[in-house]
């Protein structure tokens, strides 16, 4: 289990009377004086190689990537290799280098940022020295307990040349002005502070403090209080298009009708959400977590497509400012209060963010629209002379939405800023980013860096990045890793299921073959990926289930399906995606069974009150999404195929607690009889299995640890031992 995201992890060599944090990103938080005086920044910078090597240099912008100017010396060893080792002193800013090992130069595999250059599409590392005439908050520890008392102690590191902390100076608050008591040392420039009896939810700690020259330094800390520490291994994901959502003047009901235009806003708001969050209803889905889409405010009126019609921005993917907020969802105190009452039910909150293009109303496009900007507005992605392939970085999605040059460092600054500016201010947990590959790898580390300030003490700031892609393993982990992503989305598992299970067309053998080939791919990232079976992008799975056509969105969008078959059939591909590692991700609608083709008609108003089919679908999600929290398997269990046949399918998830999970699909027609063994290293507390997907059904194992099963058409089973006492569906 991680307890932070991949890119928080210490990758430094670990030798004698080196601080980790002295190494690559110069972050100048090394305390250097002597016991019992102030603490003083460090803005020296360490680089590291570690490898057989002759000899190692650093080659950058601060030495005219001149090779014989500074020479890394051997220092030991690092995981019995050799290790070797430069410090430097630079001034503040940034540097791209390289290193050069015995006449080769390689980017700094210990080093989080790149920079990239847009002709050769070549990257190389990025060092960034902090500024040492500056003083900083540096957390030493903190912690919440679950009785809701908070704890934080800091240390205030006194700018090169400046005067220690001021104790009288120090101000501490939650975000909403409670204030902490505590105690500050300027000798030694700690600070240590408390608060008791809060309630459950998140509380974020805002500290500052001033030097006696009136120097500021501030540190942010956010803390939960629950029952369990939360990981976001533990995650079940709901995406929400919140204008298509549920109305706050409508007690949080959908809008009743759908305009005439399905690209018009249809009314859903913040206040709307709000309410469905209040009155449980993500709570028995088993859903912790929630993905809204964009909040930026965007442009009045409608304008055409890539497919000719007319669309308004209801969706929030063409902001028009990097700081208001869309009039027509709410305001700011909307905003707050949502995010104020999913937190107070433990529910994170994952703000859709859009760091690649702005609309042409942007204030940035009318003020540097020759500067800031890929100039090429006929560059339209996908078009015959600007394909996918060679122009995805610089491409315009329409000639409406301008691509920010993010390999400008000014635009990136810009960008990033203003999209981490939005955590700050309202407090999120995290953020699905839009477009990743529609972006230099370069961006996607620096977003990722400079979020890391947001994760000062035990709280993972979540990064799940979208990479649209077939089955290009490569695509989608290349922005992963210990640097990068903490996600992204399991697009090849899904293609998987909806060949098996949607158009029949595969089997289970492939599906078993693409699930191994996604774990081999992020092996060694430390991500955490999210399978799911749809999205805002695509046709929803009812639909193709049912065999209807998918082809038109605006003419004849496929109907509310009768027959059960598609049902069972969604149910059956929830089921697989509910028992899969990671953060699974249920798109609003597919707990269900939401009809709809493609964009936009897949972004139909959601719907509260349910037809006999959906209200049987609905229940038995739920009943899912709840024995992924109750299971421990469910959510960090090893994952083991069992069975891959024809249209049968079996895994076994084990998290080696004596209560495995069993997972059985039939994807045919036919009733089948499924039988299964559980390897004999697998451990059990009992040999008795309940079903939560049908609730009267139980299972006991027979001899040599078998399992079998009857299996009706079209269905899925997930077993669990009957000690874990995980509720199945009511009828």
């Amino acid at each position: 289990m991680r307890s932070t995201p991949s890119h928080r992890r210490n990758l430094l060599p670990h030798t004698p009377g080196v601080g980790a944090r002295a190494g690559l990103v110069a972050l100048g938080l090394l305390t250097v004086c002597a016991t019992g005086c102030a603490p003083q920044r460090d803005c020296s910078v360490v680089l590291w190689w570690v490898g057989d090597a002759q000899s190692v240099a650093a080659v950058g912008d601060w030495n005219g990537w001149n090779s014989d100017l500074d020479l890394f010396e051997p220092y030991g060893e690092q995981d019995s290799q050799p290790a070797w080792r430069l410090q430097l002193d630079l001034d503040p800013g940034d540097y791209a280098y390289q290193l050069e090992v015995d006449g080769q130069l390689h980017n700094d595999p210990f080093q989080p940022l790149l920079s990239w250059d847009p002709w050769t599409r070549e990257e190389t590392s990025l060092l960034r020295v902090a500024d040492c005439e500056q003083p900083v908050l540096e957390l030493v520890q903190a912690q919440a307990t679950a009785a809701g008392e908070l704890t934080v102690q800091a240390s205030f590191l006194h700018a090169v040349g400046g005067s220690r902390l001021d104790p009288d100076s120090v101000r501490a608050r939650l975000t909403d002005g409670t204030p902490l008591g505590g105690t500050a040392w300027p000798a030694k420039g700690d600070i240590l502070l408390s608060l008791a009896g809060l309630p459950a939810g998140k509380h974020t700690v805002l500290i500052d403090a001033d030097d006696h020259d009136g120097r500021t330094a501030s540190l942010r800390v956010p803390l939960w209080v629950e029952e369990q520490p939360f990981s976001w291994d533990d995650a079940v994901i709901y995406q929400l298009i919140t204008d298509r959502f549920a109305r706050g003047d409508a007690e949080s009901q959908p809008p009743e009708h759908e305009p005439a235009a399905i690209g018009d806003r249809m009314g859903g708001d913040l206040a709307g959400l709000t309410a469905v969050i209040e009155r449980g209803y993500f709570e028995e889905l088993g859903v912790n977590a929630l993905w809204i889409s964009p909040v930026y405010d965007n442009p009045e009126g409608s304008w055409v497509g890539m497919d000719g019609e007319l669309y308004q921005a209801y969706h929030g993917y063409w902001p028009i400012s990097e700081d208001e907020i869309e009039p027509a969802m709410g305001d700011a105190e909307d905003l707050r209060a949502l995010l104020t009452a999913a937190h107070a039910r433990g529910i994170r909150v994952l703000l859709d963010v859009v760091p690649n293009h702005v609309h042409s109303q942007h204030p940035w496009y009318q003020d540097h629209a020759d500067d800031w900007f890929h100039l090429e507005p006929d560059c339209v992605c996908g078009n015959y002379d600007c394909p996918w392939s060679t122009d995805i970085e610089t491409c315009w999605f329409t000639e409406y939405l301008p691509d920010l040059a993010l390999e400008d460092p000014a635009v990136l600054a810009a960008v990033m800023d203003s999209t981490v500016a939005w955590a700050e201010r309202f407090d999120f947990d995290g953020f699905r980013i839009d477009a990743v590959p529609m972006m230099p790898r370069a961006a996607v580390r620096d977003l990722v860096w400079r979020l890391g300030a947001l994760e000062q003490g035990p709280t993972a700031f979540f990064t799940l990045g979208e990479t649209y892609t077939g089955s290009d393993y490569g695509a989608i982990r290349e922005n992963l890793g210990p640097f990068g992503l903490d996600g992204q989305f399991e697009f090849p598992i899904l293609w998987a299921l909806r060949d098996l299970i949607a158009w029949g067309g595969g089997d289970a053998a492939a599906l078993e073959a693409t699930i191994a080939a996604s774990e081999a791919a992020w092996d060694g990232s430390g991500a955490i990926m999210s399978p799911f079976v749809g999205n805002h992008d695509m046709t929803r799975f009812l639909s193709e289930a049912a065999g209807d056509n998918t082809a038109q969105a605006w003419d004849d969008p496929p109907p509310v399906p009768t027959d059960p078959e598609p049902y069972r059939k969604l149910l059956m591909a929830q089921a697989l995606v509910l028992s899969l590692p990671g953060a699974p991700v249920i798109y609003y609608g597919d707990e269900y069974g939401q009809p709809g083709a493609g964009d936009p008609d897949c972004r139909r108003p959601m719907r509260f009150e349910l037809n006999d089919w959906q209200a049987w679908t609905l229940e038995r999600t739920q009943s899912l999404g709840r024995a992924r929290a109750c299971a421990p398997a469910l959510r960090r269990g090893q994952r083991l195929p069992l069975l891959a046949e024809g249209a049968l399918y079996a895994q076994l998830r084990d998290a080696d607690d004596g209560a495995p999970v069993i997972t059985l699909l039939n994807a045919s027609g036919e009733d089948r009889t499924v039988t299964v063994s559980l390897p004999a290293h697998v451990a059990l507390d009992t040999t008795t299995f309940h079903d939560v997907v049908e609730a009267q059904e139980s299972w006991t194992l027979g001899a040599g640890r078998t399992l079998t099963a009857e299996l009706p058409a079209w269905s899925a089973r997930v077993l669990i031992p009957t000690t874990l006492g995980c509720e199945g569906p009511s009828t």
